[in-house]
């Protein structure tokens, strides 16, 4: 049994990572951790005890972290997930409530616990894995993997023409955590508009799927009408998802590479810019694996395949 703490500022296509996860036999979920991000901290940690109790298999701990970015303003994408982060769905509150401790502390703790063991997926900015090894440097050693969506090193961004979201962000926190010297595995934005994008076909065979199908169009719907409004592709993309699905399956990467890599985060211009030294010209050595190609069809065969399964409660 492998075990994995996620780490998201839950929005749409978090929720769908969250599910994968949460669904997905061969895993435990020792925890969840909120981040602010996509939306305030407090509606990120409403939205995955919501996702959850969707999930109808266990209940993993779900923990508040920080609120802020490390040293800049918030930003958030009320634009692209709407309002809640979830297509605007005025979804109830949750019967579930959070675990009193600091969400940074929980990941010091969980990774304390099983050594070696835990792997961390983070999908939403950094903030809370950066302020873990300020205060426990020997989580790098002590965690087996840490799976990052972060980043668009290989296209243009999609919060600025070289930024994505999640580093854009905070990319003080990004920097801090490619310098960690944790084990890395990255997976830019631009691997979900890929093989992982949801088109049309993809939305019909989700709403035949059943209540998780259908909770999957429906949180994406603003995504949907935002991807809409900025090119002729006609459905939403999945990077959390993508990353959740290259954590949860090592043999659904089809190309990667070992490179060293940084994140800008002086300049006003390219902040949060995510460069990798593919041709290796800088000579430092690498400090992450990054997924280039994922193969074709596995995403989603996965996916519905979660999705699919029958609800235990």
């Amino acid at each position: 049994m492998r075990h994995i703490l996620i780490d998201t500022d839950t929005a749409s296509d978090d929720a769908v990572a969250l599910l994968m996860a949460l669904r997905e036999p061969d895993v435990r979920v020792e925890a969840i951790t909120t981040v602010a991000g996509n939306c305030p901290l407090e509606q990120c940690v409403k939205n995955a005890l919501i996702c959850v109790e969707k999930a109808g298999t266990y209940a993993p701990p779900v923990y508040a972290g920080m609120a802020k970015p490390l040293f800049r303003t918030r930003y958030h994408s009320h634009h692209i997930h709407g309002e809640d982060g979830m297509g605007d769905m005025a979804l109830p509150e949750p019967q579930l409530t959070a675990d009193p401790m600091h969400a940074v502390d929980a990941i010091i703790d969980c990774a304390a616990r099983r050594p070696g063991e835990l792997e961390i997926v983070t999908l939403g900015p950094l903030t809370n894995l950066a302020m873990a090894v300020l205060k426990a440097p020997a989580l790098a050693e002590q965690v087996k993997r840490v799976y990052v969506m972060g980043g668009s090193g290989l296209t243009p961004g999609n919060i600025t023409p070289l930024a994505e979201f999640n580093f854009y962000a905070d990319a003080e926190a990004a920097h801090l955590v490619l310098n960690a010297g944790l084990p890395l595995t990255l997976v830019g934005w631009e691997i979900g508009m890929g093989e992982a994008f949801i088109d049309e076909d993809d939305i019909e065979r989700l709403h035949h799927l059943g209540k998780l199908g259908r909770f999957t169009v429906r949180c994406n719907r603003t995504l949907m009408a935002f991807n809409a409004g900025r090119s002729e592709r006609k459905g939403f993309d999945l990077p959390d998802p993508t990353a959740m699905a290259v954590a949860l399956y090592p043999d659904i990467v089809e190309t990667s590479l070992e490179a060293y890599s940084w994140v800008e985060y002086k300049s006003e211009r390219s902040y949060g810019h995510y460069v990798i030294d593919s041709t290796h010209l800088t000579g430092e050595p690498a400090n992450a694996r990054v997924i280039t190609r994922i193969k074709p069809g596995l995403f989603k065969e996965k996916l519905f395949s979660l999705l699919s399964q029958p609800l235990m409660k």
